[in-house]
C-alpha cells in the first residue's frame, strides 16, 4: 500500500484526484480538515475529563503507563 497525500488547491490536482477516483484499485480517503479549539472548550473539555476520572468513569492516563 502506498499514501499520497495531494494538495487540491490547483485545478491539475483536482482532475489528478477525479481521474484516480475512476480506478478500481485505488481508495481516496478524504481528511477533514482540523478544527482547533478554543481555550475556553479545551479547558471545559479538560475539566471534564478530570470529573469523568474522579468520579469513576474513566481511568487516568497513568493506568496505561502502569500495566493495570
Amino acid at each position: 500500500m502506498t499514501t499520497i497525500t495531494i494538495n487540491e488547491r490547483s485545478t491539475s490536482a483536482k482532475r489528478l484526484v477525479e481521474y484516480l477516483k475512476t480506478q478500481s484499485f485505488v481508495k481516496v480517503i478524504e481528511e477533514k480538515g482540523h478544527s482547533k479549539m478554543t481555550k475556553e472548550e479545551f479547558l471545559a473539555d479538560f475539566n471534564q475529563s478530570l470529573t469523568e476520572v474522579k468520579e469513576g468513569k474513566t481511568k487516568p492516563l497513568s493506568t496505561l503507563f502502569d500495566g493495570k
